[in-house]
């Protein structure tokens, strides 16, 4: 079905929802279904649905810029200590920000895929090449065994796979983040303030 119809029908069920007409815009008699509370509150929840259908298929949005380079990340492991992980699973992106977040633009950027890849040495996660020929890290059982796990995901491109971390392993990795990524973690006094 072509956009444009798509659009049209939200709108006619919008003006149903209003008591309105569809094709007229007159108002329609408050009677049978129309009397009924439970009718019209359906019809705004299905004009609803469809706008926000249409709304996803918008397209992409423009790329982010890129992001600032601050420098390789350092901590030390005192400052480490204070560092919490998220109440919730979340991607690594997410995690990683969260860390960067708690502890301020003066530590650097720590490398999301750094600690990926660290955990795929260690063997909680591995590559799998998928049936399009991208690469895609999954996790192992012993990661599974961590709290790593894959979650299915909507987004604007469509269905995709997500590797989420729970509250468990986002402490592993933070207990373990000077094995993970080496060199992150220094001692105090190797770490210069500024």
């Amino acid at each position: 079905m072509e956009r444009e119809k798509q659009e049209q029908i939200c709108q006619q069920l919008r003006m149903l929802a209003e008591g309105r007409h569809p094709l007229t815009g007159e108002e329609l008699p408050l009677t049978g279904a129309f009397a009924d509370a439970a009718v019209l509150r359906t019809l705004t929840q299905a004009s609803h649905c469809l706008r926000d259908l249409l709304e996803q298929e918008t397209p992409a949005p423009a790329h982010r810029p890129k992001r600032e380079r601050r420098g390789k990340f350092c901590i030390t492991s005192y400052q480490l200590s204070g560092i919490l992980p998220l109440p919730e699973a979340t991607g690594i992106t997410a995690f990683v920000s969260a860390v960067e977040e708690q502890m301020g633009r003066d530590c650097g950027r720590l490398s999301p895929t750094a600690i990926t890849k660290g955990l795929e040495e260690r063997g909680f996660l591995l590559t799998r090449t998928k049936e399009d020929g991208r690469k895609q890290k999954v996790p192992t059982k012993e990661g599974e065994a961590l709290g790593i796990y894959m979650e299915e995901r909507r987004g604007y491109r469509g269905a995709y796979e997500a590797v989420l971390y729970t509250p468990k392993v986002q402490l592993y990795i933070l207990n373990h983040l000077g094995d993970l990524v080496p060199g992150a973690v220094m001692e105090e006094d190797d770490f210069t303030f500024s």
